[in-house]
């Protein structure tokens, strides 16, 4: 099973990706390739919502960490929305909970952004 990617732009011009399927060692690259995409349009402010993540790998972390240090080097944000609980438990035993700043939804991740 692959990862769907949609990517959509707000009014405020934050992009929010909305992955949905596993983000594992078949599913990141789908993910970098849309984090590259919406790159292409200045300073990056990015929301993955994770809500449609079934399961994450390490793999699906190393893209996202990817993800945050090419958002980072372009004077970007990048922010996480909606994580189940499988993919918070990843992100708080890697301790990644505190590199990422993540919200309970897409509205809440994009206020003050």
């Amino acid at each position: 099973m692959s990862l769907d990617v949609e990517s959509r732009q707000t009014d405020s011009g934050v992009t929010v990706l909305a992955p949905s399927g596993r983000l594992d060692v078949v599913g990141a690259p789908a993910l970098k390739e849309a984090v590259s995409e919406a790159m292409k349009n200045g300073q990056p402010r990015l929301v993955i919502d994770m809500e449609g993540v079934t399961f994450v790998d390490s793999s699906g972390l190393g893209s996202v960490v990817s993800a945050l240090k090419q958002v980072r080097t372009s004077k970007g944000d990048l922010r996480l929305a909606a994580p189940n609980q499988q993919v918070r438990v990843v992100l708080e035993l890697t301790t990644l909970d505190r590199v990422f700043p993540y919200f309970a939804t897409v509205e809440e991740a994009l206020t003050d952004f």
